[in-house]
């Protein structure tokens, strides 16, 4: 079972090996926050047993860093906490959190014994919902929760707490981001925003914490897949899979 990380003065994350996934919570003297709810009712009971023994403080809030079912299926299982999220992560998830859920049953790498959990969730969006920014109190912590742009989806948000950034998937470590549901031209532009901004140590939705320095590459590499695929210039990044996936994204409205 891999064991909190504490990143700063009340600041943690635990990676889960399922989906090689990071979850942060930030315990503050009045309340504590979660980042990402994971991706079942079974993963977020996990989660919630986990934090037992990190903590008593009461979880009173949850930021979803962005739609996707494996960072916000887990929200039913956090009925006591306001739910925070940008507030396109609300509505494709009122408009499409069906869909988004018998895509993913339909999806051939899904395994039996995982079809059964995904079925009984119930799809929960955030209840508070904001544009640009927002600030959350808890006691002796803030956390500031922000929008820097559209990138690997139109509602990503970063959470910053001190001197750690949640990320969320606009950064990955240990695979190629995933372009689904992306916006390449404008990802690099939310990129170059975050990378100046961002302190010593991110959190990334998946894979080992990193630097500003990995976020400047994972900018290059987007870059450099973008042009190649608009001109034929410099080699291709990434396999000819994800290059057909970020082509199919360009110029998306």
């Amino acid at each position: 079972m891999t064991p909190w990380d504490e990143l700063g003065a009340g600041v943690f994350r635990r990676r889960y090996a399922r989906f090689d996934q990071n979850v942060g919570v930030v315990i503050g003297t009045d309340s504590a926050c979660v980042i990402d709810s994971r991706a079942t009712h079974a993963d977020a009971d996990q989660l919630r047993a986990e934090l037992a023994p990190l903590t008593s403080i009461p979880v009173r809030w949850l930021v979803n860093t962005h739609m996707h079912w494996d960072h916000t299926f887990g929200n039913a299982r956090f009925p006591e906490a306001v739910i925070v999220g940008h507030r396109m992560c609300r509505l494709r998830l009122v408009e499409d959190g069906e869909g988004m859920r018998q895509r993913l049953l339909a999806a051939p790498w899904i395994t039996e014994d995982d079809r059964p959990a995904f079925r009984e969730v119930e799809i929960v969006p955030p209840s508070l919902t904001f544009e640009t920014s927002i600030r959350i109190h808890l006691g002796d912590r803030t956390l500031d929760v922000t929008h820097l742009g559209r990138g690997h989806t139109d509602n990503d948000v970063v959470v910053t707490v001190g001197d750690v950034c949640f990320a969320g998937d606009l950064v990955e470590e240990g695979a190629p981001p995933s372009f689904s549901d992306a916006y390449p031209d404008e990802w690099v532009a939310t990129l170059d925003v975050l990378a100046p901004m961002a302190p010593a140590t991110i959190v990334p939705g998946h894979g080992d914490v990193v630097d500003p320095a990995h976020v400047r590459s994972q900018r290059e590499a987007i870059a450099a897949a973008v042009a190649h695929l608009r001109t034929g210039d410099g080699p291709a990044p990434w396999s000819r899979a994800v290059m057909d996936s970020i082509g199919a994204r360009l110029d998306t409205p």
